[in-house]
């Protein structure tokens, strides 16, 4: 069910489900201060408009949709770009996990004073940050990156069962469209701000 959850369920299921995340999840980015800010990166800010999150989910879902969409037309001409859609939906829900870590903006002190202190971490020494700090962003990196290990996952099932991808060429479209895609939702978000 948390692997591969598009054989078991319906589409109208996942989509309602990938639908509701992403609405859920942008009000979480919201509250909490962070923006998608490409295919597969999560950052934080202080200043969140309330559309903005919104507009990243959207904006990202519809691109990387969109590439694995043409990279599965190449593989299986059968590919339908609802079950794609409905693909990135349901697997880009970890991410909507990752705002909740930023709680009062603990994340972002905490990234912000490491920044502050670049000149001492360059210098050798030890940045003026508690131990309770750093293990604290120790943990969310291995969090955050087990996450995107599950969204990988999750996308690489729905694409394999969407596809009928079977090959190690097949893998490589898969990672060519989701570079892809995160080159272009990076430039365009990083140049809508």
């Amino acid at each position: 069910m948390l692997l591969n959850p598009f054989e078991k369920y319906t589409e109208s299921q996942l989509l309602t489900v990938g639908s509701l995340a992403m609405f859920v999840g942008s009000v979480l980015a919201y509250v909490f201060g962070a923006r998608f800010d490409g295919a597969i990166d999560v950052h934080f800010s202080e200043y969140v408009r309330i559309y903005q999150p919104f507009f990243d989910n959207l904006f990202n879902i519809l691109c990387l949709s969109f590439a694995l969409w043409m990279a599965g037309k190449y593989i299986n001409d059968k590919t339908r770009m609802i079950d794609i859609l409905v693909t990135v939906m349901v697997a880009r829900v970890p991410f909507y996990f990752i705002p909740l870590f930023n709680i009062n903006n603990f994340i972002s002190d905490i990234t912000d004073s490491l920044l502050n202190n670049e000149a001492a971490l360059r210098a050798g020494s030890f940045p003026d940050i508690s131990i309770f700090d750093l293990a604290f962003l120790m943990v969310f990196a291995a969090i955050s990156i087990a996450f995107l290990v599950w969204f990988v996952i999750l996308l690489y099932s729905g694409f394999k069962t969407a596809t009928n991808s079977k090959t190690a060429t097949h893998k490589f479209y898969f990672a060519l469209a989701i570079v892809c895609a995160e080159i272009v939702t990076k430039i365009i978000l990083v140049y809508s701000r």
